[in-house]
């Protein structure tokens, strides 16, 4: 008896977090450092200067769409000042929210805009934890973070620094910090 197969396909759409307004541009100024797959949808967050061992920020809030992937994978690149202590972590969260207003239906404090966030337990407890990124013992990080399935049609990221040392303070230098929302789609296909 034939069965079909599942597969598993990157989505249509990537969502790039990363300094839009300030010095990020498109890509990564270097080539070999991106993670970046086709056009993505561009949304804000500016790291600059999060500090060491509990700095942390929020992005603006991003619309997944009305009909979605039901899981997606977080991969990073993270630049920091100067290289962190081997096995830190740089956690990030969802913020999930069904509302499309910036201000509305936003857990853990978040304020669904480009933000400064401060971190704590009570806040994060009410995040959606999606993985950590550990660092290495040089300047740039880049790594997958995990694979999960946001509860929500809209959302913020929150990144928080628990490694070593802060993210690179000098905007203009910011230019290959990102992070990227790829879906990650089931496609059933029949058996030959």
């Amino acid at each position: 008896m034939a069965t079909n197969n599942i597969l598993l396909k990157q989505g249509a759409t990537q969502i790039l977090f990363a300094d839009h307004a300030t010095d990020f541009g498109a890509a990564p100024a270097t080539a070999a450092n991106s993670l970046i797959v086709g056009t993505p949808t561009d949304v804000q967050i500016d790291l600059t200067g999060v500090a060491a061992t509990g700095g942390a920020r929020e992005s603006a809030k991003v619309d997944l769409g009305a009909t979605r992937a039901e899981l997606y994978e977080l991969m990073a690149c993270i630049e920091f000042e100067s290289a962190p202590a081997d096995g830190g972590n740089v956690f990030f969260y969802w913020a999930p929210s069904p509302s499309s207003a910036a201000a509305t239906g936003n857990p853990g404090g978040a304020t669904g805009s480009d933000a400064a966030y401060t971190d704590s337990v009570g806040k994060l407890g009410q995040l959606e934890l999606i993985g950590t990124l550990t660092t290495r013992n040089t300047v740039l990080n880049i790594g997958l973070v995990d694979v999960f399935t946001p509860s929500n049609r809209y959302g913020s990221l929150i990144i928080v620094n628990q490694a070593s040392t802060a993210l690179r303070s000098t905007a203009t230098a910011m230019d290959e910090t990102h992070a990227v929302l790829s879906p990650v789609v089931t496609e059933i296909q029949a058996a030959a």
